[in-house]
């Protein structure tokens, strides 16, 4: 008997952007007796950068129910997953994510009596997803509103975590590694990776791969050797070294006094995504002047509790 989804009926599915012929979606969902200009919770999922989906497992329903409950309109959305496409990618479908909800496309999707209240879009997103979530935060057109990140990625990616190789995690067990040369053979553009009662495809096999191997921001930058190079250098001089093409990807070098207020959740059990990540961000935005509590606890891997805040 398969496990009935976690995900909520009621949402309606619309292609917030094209590229080269490829779609790429979001559904949304209004709260009951929707009217007016709602704030919009954006949710982006996880998945190593390679794989996941919009309305896979992960899929957040307490904070739907948390949505439905306060009269916000929530969103999950997908974005182009790497190889055959990057890290620089995402961050486009970020930027064209927020520009395509505070355009006219989406008000016409809406009902009459809807729409959204740009001054009043969160983002969030869990693992790879918050890579997304904080790309937005600094490259999007209009700026969230505010932050929320679970266990997530995108803080800090010049650390040594992602600059070499590293034993397995809980996790590779999960994945069929000997498919990896078939996977990066496949050049087609992949922004929803759901299989219905399965963990996607098997393209998180990828991640694992470049996890083992220390080639993690060479797999998600399309640059061979960039994690080796950046390894061989003290850390004080990795972002001096970065090719410029590619520097972007590392949204942290480009966070400004005026990132939204943000609220940071990890474990510092994380195999995946070190809590350092967030602790580093949480520092970066002290130093630009916010203020806020910050406190970790050790947790099991996959199960968050401690809470960052910013005011």
């Amino acid at each position: 008997m398969s496990r009935p989804s976690i995900v909520p009926e009621g949402g309606q599915t619309v292609v917030y952007s094209i590229v080269e012929d490829h779609e790429i979606r979001l559904d949304y969902y209004l709260p009951p007796n929707a009217n007016g200009a709602l704030p919009t919770i954006v949710y982006y999922h996880g998945g190593g950068m390679t794989a996941g989906s919009r309305r896979d497992g992960q899929f957040p329903r307490w904070l739907y129910d948390h949505c439905q409950k306060r009269g916000y309109i929530f969103t999950s959305a997908d974005y182009r997953l790497c190889h055959p496409c990057m890290a620089l990618d995402q961050i486009d479908d970020a930027k064209a994510l927020l520009k395509f909800l505070t355009g006219q496309e989406f008000a016409k999707a809406l009902p009459e009596s809807v729409s959204v209240d740009t001054t009043h879009i969160a983002v969030t997103g869990f693992s790879a997803g918050a890579y997304s979530a904080r790309a937005a935060c600094v490259y999007a057109e209009p700026k969230p509103a505010a932050l929320l990140t679970g266990f997530g990625t995108g803080g800090n990616w010049l650390l040594d975590h992602w600059t070499k190789g590293r034993p397995p995690t809980s996790v590779a067990k999960f994945v069929d590694l000997d498919r990896v040369p078939e996977i990066l053979a496949d050049k087609r553009v992949v922004s929803d990776d759901f299989v219905e009662g399965k963990m996607g495809t098997g393209r998180f096999a990828l991640t694992v791969r470049w996890e083992l191997d220390g080639t993690f921001l060479d797999g998600n930058l399309g640059r061979p050797g960039l994690g080796a190079q950046l390894n061989a250098l003290e850390y004080s001089q990795r972002a001096a070294a970065l090719p410029e093409e590619v520097k972007p990807a590392f949204v942290q070098l480009f966070v400004t006094k005026d990132y939204p207020p943000s609220v940071f959740v990890h474990g510092t059990a994380d195999e995946v995504v070190p809590a350092q990540e967030s602790v580093d961000q949480y520092e970066q935005l002290k130093e630009l002047g916010r203020t806020g509590l910050m406190g970790f606890t050790k947790l099991a891997p996959g199960s968050p509790k401690a809470v960052e805040g910013f005011g």
